[in-house]
């Protein structure tokens, strides 16, 4: 069922059971008012017809004729009984009235009764005269109010079906109406594939709930345009890099036997051969790190001691790079350093800001680098500076794209692979890096990494 529909059964449901509830309320209310009006009717007519019977002269009793046969018409099987309240009891079963004893009992104790048999009235009231209690009974058939509750309750119905119809009616074009904008986003979203992913949504002004799903889906494209691209570069990258070394160690192997060589030639191939699958190798794992820290399946977590991961951190960048001029900068660190955790991955974190490190050492040319910790109430913070050659302003939009180099790096060797390993690793992490630089000043890489719940 679509929602188009759902909105319009909904819509009449909901108004038409409130419709029904007030033609109810309309037609209690109604029956009540001409019930009670009739019994005030039977009432007066059951005074007039004692007083015509009983007050003394013949001119009086003449008046009060007069005036029912002229002003009171006469009801539908309408019947008159006036007896001694004394004899009421004795007489009753004479009386052509299909009343409950219970009608009589009332009339007697309490001086009136009524009763109703559908829309067959009766009324009694107590008459006192010449000292004597007489009981009065007028019963009249209340055809008018059959009438007009059968009448009122016809239009009622009808009227009932009839706005049915229009509320279904006018929700259904309602809940088109509503709908439109999101038919538009549905047949747009359908228009845009793999090679249409620049389009984007039109967005009207507005803080709906359906420009917020259009924001939503724009947003969504331009991830999607950033991750196909991204793909591509890594596609087309890592395509290049595996065939650069695999084309030297097949030349150098067709070289090596196309005829015969000495011992000393057959070792130089061999070299070449040796260093190029090397090269191949430390690519492969690279692309495999970086492939692995993209996973976002389940990461085994546990609580890192801060204090051990950075001297693991700093061992693996002296390890490689024995003559970097590593400076620790304590004024930032935290008086609890050595208690403070976080949670995550010991290797895949000590592989991030070990890559971090090694560049910074790589591209300080002998400068100092430095490295600082800090820590606020949720997050510790490691902040690695240095001032080296620096990244072109025009190449930072593009550090974290994987085999990506700058263009002032071109003599070093490396894949371009640290940066976007690092950034998925925090990403992971829930973390945050910001990376500023200025060609020949400098780079200095900011990590967030949230603190462990335990700390």
């Amino acid at each position: 069922m679509k929602i188009q529909f759902k909105i319009a059964l909904l819509f009449t449901l909901l108004c038409t059971g409130i419709i029904i509830g007030l033609s109810c309320a309309i037609y209690f209310f109604a029956n009540e008012r001409a019930f009670q009006d009739f019994y005030t009717r039977l009432e007066l007519r059951a005074t007039i017809a004692a007083k015509a019977n009983f007050e003394g002269s013949q001119a009086t009793t003449q008046a009060y004729e007069q005036v029912r046969n002229e002003h009171l018409e006469r009801l539908p099987e309408e019947l008159e009984y006036i007896v001694p309240m004394d004899s009421l009891l004795q007489v009753s079963d004479t009386f052509a009235l299909t009343v409950p004893t219970s009608f009589y009992h009332d009339l007697i104790d309490k001086g009136s009764a009524s009763h109703r048999d559908r829309y067959h009235f009766f009324r009694g009231v107590r008459y006192n005269y010449a000292n004597r209690i007489y009981a009065v009974i007028i019963s009249a058939e209340h055809t008018y109010a059959r009438n007009f509750l059968l009448n009122l309750r016809n239009i009622l119905i009808t009227v009932n079906l009839i706005s049915t119809l229009v509320i279904f009616t006018v929700g259904y074009i309602f809940g088109r109406k509503i709908l439109e904008p999101i038919r538009r986003i549905m047949e747009d979203v359908n228009n845009i594939n793999a090679t249409s992913l620049h389009k984007r949504l039109e967005i009207k002004e507005g803080k709906d709930e359906i420009t917020e799903l259009a924001n939503t889906f724009n947003s969504l494209l331009s991830r999607l345009e950033t991750s196909f691209e991204t793909q591509n570069n890594f596609v087309s990258n890592a395509s290049h890099e595996l065939n650069t070394p695999l084309t030297a160690i097949i030349g150098e192997a067709e070289l090596a036997l196309a005829k015969p060589r000495d011992t000393q030639e057959y070792r130089q191939a061999m070299d070449v051969i040796l260093k190029q699958a090397e090269k191949l190798r430390n690519i492969t794992k690279s692309l495999l790190e970086l492939a692995q820290s993209g996973f976002t399946g389940n990461l085994s977590s546990e609580d890192v001691e801060v204090a051990e991961l950075m001297e693991n951190v700093q061992h693996v960048a002296l390890g490689i790079y024995p003559t970097c001029n590593l400076e620790i900068d304590n004024s930032l660190h935290p008086a609890n350093l050595h208690s403070l955790m976080v949670r995550g991955n010991f290797r895949l974190l000590e592989l991030c800001l070990s890559n971090i490190l090694l560049n910074a050492c790589k591209y300080s040319n002998g400068k100092t680098v430095t490295v600082a910790i800090a820590s606020t109430d949720e997050h510790l913070v490691f902040i690695i500076k240095d001032k080296g050659i620096g990244i072109p302003t025009q190449d930072m939009p593009h550090i974290f794209d994987p085999f990506f180099r700058a263009s002032n790096v071109s003599t070093s060797k490396g894949y371009g692979i640290g940066l976007p390993l690092a950034r998925n690793i925090i990403n992971l992490h829930n973390g945050t890096i910001h990376i500023a630089s200025k060609e020949l000043e400098g780079t200095e890489v900011v990590v967030k990494i949230p603190l462990s719940k335990k700390n």
